[in-house]
């Protein structure tokens, strides 16, 4: 398959005195094939930083609504406090007292309605994956009759947060918040919530299944019947935007957008520092408890266990043009959801036309402008539906010329790894043919941060981009597995050969050849997917080839913060080492002791004409137990990867993206997703400066500095980068403080099960 014909083409004089131009990147698309997804010129961006600066922006936008507010999200979570108190504490923590619950999402939405604002919220619902996800705690349709409660509204619905103190006596902080979701539910699907609207929509396996058979992508890694199961009957609806007061005109109250990455679900809330302890994050009782961590191993990522677990995302807010094709998407997305109970609302009539957008989108902005393109995944039965996204990170990358920065979830897509080391050499050559080596042509440094992949079955694909990226040694053991296999394959060419040669020569002479041919299992997907991606080289020599044909640099890292008030001796298992330390030593100092008592009085005795006494050899003392392991594993709590929710790209200051979408196949082609891209300098380079800045602390030559195409500063960052996550996985090890949060990305785990 051939990648997908994303580049405009376009005529660039050429000055017969200087011989020289001047042409224009194009970051966006362009073609004909994307007349569906213009290009809009005025608009202002504002991206912001985990949750506690984009939930407290979206809730100051919700209190200032005086029309509609209209809400897809991945998942609902009313009990969310969108703005958290200084203190932490226990649910609620937004409000002034343990009955305030003014900041949730739920009481925000409320008090939206009261004020007249029409509230409509269409969430991805499925009843099955619900159980497992929990991203709607407390949603069930209203099994009821005439508007009556049903039986699964029993648990705490007729018993409300604001009941009497004595009527929630015995609740504790999880059950007064699974009464506040569950009453919410209760009232809103009841229809007691008037002016606010609920939707649910599904699965969509028939738009999926033609979606994975539309021929796209590049290079189209083979898929295992596992894999392609999975990917049908897991697709979800992905997108999280906000659209509020589409049709205002009143400037205390703009039309603004959000195109997000985080979920509305308590969890995602974080601050941008990432604190090992934070009471402000979601506790382990408020929706998912995995960590994606620490785990049970050492060195490697679990999701077994609950804890304070970071998390890392944006959010951007826009205001302008590009307001509605997000507006768009939900009007096309609502008209088609799930109609059920007295919470369904009515149909939108209305048709928005994106080349003639209204008025009163721009009657508010000011200058300077940003150009923006809403980008969706969007499968459908009817043609396989719209790969955008897919089709913004290859044109995008195409054009990479001094840096490409990706902070995303998954980072399992190798198809668009292969691509982008196909365009970097097509851009070599060019350069070559025109007499300029490889030793001169800028570099590419590709910068990638990712988490551990939260799931084993995610272990080959990641592994796949990282081989192709010339990391494959940071996943050892599915390295080690896979080359296993290949040499295994290899030495059954050999025996294969020599079998055919002796084979030969006894059929040459008329005798029958009395061996039977050797026998070997065919490669198994993975093998076949390590040989495209490295070509059967190591890691190092991947690394060496990308520097000297390709004049690429690579890294892959993760986010890890630290306890900076933890220290060994204060663990259960280190107190317990220590005592058995003091104890064997004190053993020695008193049989020391012993011994020298013995040896003097035997002394006197000699000395005085007595006989020299022999006594039996004692014992040694027991050496203390070896908690060498417990220690490793306690030293390990230490430290809490922070988990990687991003879905950003940014390329030479010139472009980045954000939104739904991760770097996988799923978000490709299979769930339903929504990315913002924009090619304005000033934006990218202030957005990369501070997210740089934020994963250095501060470090002196991390930054970047202001100006991408400055090759010597960019390259000492890249350095710099290198180094300090190398050696934080050294203190990692050790237990000593991190210098900053990146660590060389690791994972010890191997699977030969491979899911998207």
């Amino acid at each position: 398959m051939s990648a997908p014909k994303t580049q405009h083409r376009s005529t660039v004089p050429l000055s017969d005195q200087t011989r020289t131009a001047t042409g224009c990147s194009q970051w966006l698309l362009e073609s004909a094939e994307d007349a569906g997804t213009p290009i809009y010129h005025f608009n202002n961006l504002a991206v912001f930083l985990c949750g506690q600066e984009s939930f407290a922006k979206i809730a100051g936008d919700i209190r200032r609504a005086r029309k509609s507010i209209d809400i897809i999200a991945w998942g609902f979570d009313p009990a969310m406090e969108l703005i958290r108190g200084d203190k932490g504490g226990s649910w609620p923590r937004g409000g002034t007292s343990v009955n305030d619950t003014s900041t949730t999402y739920g009481d925000l939405l409320r008090a939206a309605v009261q004020r007249g604002v029409k509230v409509r919220l269409l969430v991805w619902y499925d009843p099955l994956l619900n159980l497992a996800m929990g991203n709607m705690p407390g949603y069930k349709t209203n099994n009821g009759s005439k508007g009556q409660p049903g039986d699964t509204y029993a648990r705490g619905a007729n018993t409300p947060l604001g009941a009497s103190a004595d009527a929630r006596r015995d609740q504790s902080p999880e059950a007064r918040r699974a009464t506040f979701n569950a009453s919410w539910y209760h009232d809103t699907v009841s229809g007691r919530i008037e002016g606010l609207s609920l939707r649910t929509r599904g699965s969509h396996h028939a738009d999926v299944v033609a979606s994975l058979k539309a021929d796209r992508g590049y290079g189209a890694s083979p898929r295992t019947v596992a894999e392609n199961t999975t990917l049908e009957l897991t697709a979800t609806h992905h997108q999280k935007t906000i659209v509020i007061d589409y049709d205002s005109t009143d400037a205390d109250a703009p039309p603004v957008a959000y195109v997000m990455g985080l979920n509305s679900v308590t969890d995602y809330w974080d601050t941008p520092a990432h604190t090992f302890n934070d009471p402000l994050r979601g506790q382990n009782h408020e929706g998912d408890g995995a960590d994606h961590s620490v785990g049970s191993g050492w060195e490697y990522a679990s999701s077994g266990q609950a804890t304070l677990k970071p998390y890392q995302d944006f959010v951007c807010r826009i205001k302008g043009q590009a307001i509605a094709p997000v507006f768009k998407n939900f009007v096309e997305a609502w008209n088609t959801a799930r109609q059920q109970d007295a919470c369904a609302g009515s149909n939108d009539a209305r048709r928005v036309d994106l080349k003639s957008v209204p008025k009163n989108l721009t009657q508010h902005i000011q200058g300077p402008c940003q150009r923006v393109q809403i980008v969706r995944t969007l499968p459908s039965a009817d043609g396989g539906g719209e790969h955008a996204i897919e089709r913004t990170y290859y044109q995008a990358s195409s054009f990479a010329r001094h840096f490409i920065y990706i902070e995303n979830q998954y980072f399992q897509n190798s198809d668009w790894a292969r691509y982008l080391k196909d365009q970097r050499k097509k851009y070599v050559q060019g350069l070559g043919a025109a007499g300029v080596p490889v030793t001169r042509v800028p570099t590419l440094h590709v910068m990638a941060v990712t988490p551990t992949p939260e799931r084993g079955q995610m272990v080959p694909r990641t592994h796949d981009v990282v081989t192709d990226l010339g990391q494959g040694d940071s996943m050892p053991e599915q390295d080690k597995r896979i080359k296993q296999e290949l040499a295994a394959h290899a030495q059954y060419k050999r025996d294969m050969a020599d079998y055919q040669a002796k084979k030969k020569s006894f059929e040459a002479k008329g005798l029958p050849f009395p061996m039977s041919p050797p026998h070997a299992q065919p490669l198994s997907e993975l093998a076949k997917a390590h040989q495209a991606s490295s070509g059967d080289k190591d890691a190092q020599a991947v690394r060496d080839e990308l520097a000297n044909t390709l004049g690429m640099r690579t890294l892959v890292c993760s986010l890890w913060t630290y306890d900076r008030e933890w220290s060994l001796g204060k663990t259960k298992v280190g107190r317990q080492a220590d005592l058995e330390r003091r104890d064997y030593e004190r053993a020695l100092r008193e049989r020391g002791r012993a011994e020298a008592d013995r040896a003097a009085a035997q002394a006197r005795n000699v000395s005085l004409g007595g006989w020299e006494n022999h006594t039996d050899s004692q014992a040694p003392i027991p050496q203390p137990p070896d908690r060498s392991k417990q220690l490793q594993q306690a030293t390990a709590q230490r430290y809490r990867e922070i988990y990687i929710h991003s879905k950003l790209m940014i390329i030479d200051d010139a472009f980045f993206t954000l939104g739904s979408a991760n770097l996988n196949l799923r978000s490709f082609a299979v769930d339903s997703e929504m990315n913002m891209a924009s090619d304005n300098w000033a934006a990218a380079t202030a957005l990369r400066q501070r997210v740089w800045a934020q994963h250095t602390a501060g470090l002196k030559d991390m930054d970047g500095g202001t100006d991408a195409a400055d090759q010597k500063v960019l390259g000492k960052t890249f350095e710099k980068w290198e180094t300090e996550a190398k050696d934080n996985a050294t203190r990692k090890l050790k237990g000593h403080a991190l210098s900053c949060s990146l660590v060389k990305f690791f994972d010890d785990r191997t699977s030969t099960i491979r899911f998207g």
